[in-house]
């Protein structure tokens, strides 16, 4: 009797959370950008850059750009 146990490392669980952070941002304004994150978050303009970089590895086949409001 094989039982599969998966185990989910710990750096995936954290990116998620941080995906899912700028997703709830999106959520709020109806679109997110480096500002954004910055201010809600009470990162630096570096960190949230990074942020942003990760969400948008995540979710780069659904994101729309738009020049007004950067991202949405």
């Amino acid at each position: 009797m094989s039982t599969e146990i998966s185990i989910t490392p710990p750096a995936d669980v954290h990116l998620q959370s941080r995906i899912d952070s700028v997703l709830a941002i999106y959520k709020e304004h109806g679109h997110v950008n480096r500002t954004l994150i910055s201010e809600k978050l009470a990162l630096t303009k570096l960190q949230a850059s990074q942020l942003l970089r990760e969400f948008l590895s995540a979710h780069a086949p659904v994101v729309e750009w738009d020049n007004y409001r950067t991202l949405i």
